[in-house]
């Protein structure tokens, strides 16, 4: 297995409380990190999918064209 090597830059209040987990769980603070990580990564990919497959449902017979939301009310630009 290859390694990389990555450098994070938190803030110090996340540090601080990732520092503290680790001593309670008595493992180092990068593999508190790691573990952290690794147990998110299903979500972020799940989500991911779950739009793939949204995007997957869109047909000529449910894609609405461009509606008026009337004259701009601020700064806005379109």
């Amino acid at each position: 297995m290859t390694t990389k090597k990555l450098t994070l830059e938190i803030p110090k209040e996340l540090f601080e409380e990732l520092e503290q987990l680790a001593l309670l769980k008595g493992d180092s603070i990068e593999s508190v990190i790691i573990l952290s990580i690794a147990t998110s990564l299903p979500s972020f990919r799940q989500k991911a999918n779950d739009l793939d497959e949204l995007l997957s449902r869109i047909t000529e017979d449910n894609l609405h064209g461009e509606f008026d939301i009337g004259e701009p009310v601020g700064r806005e630009i379109f």
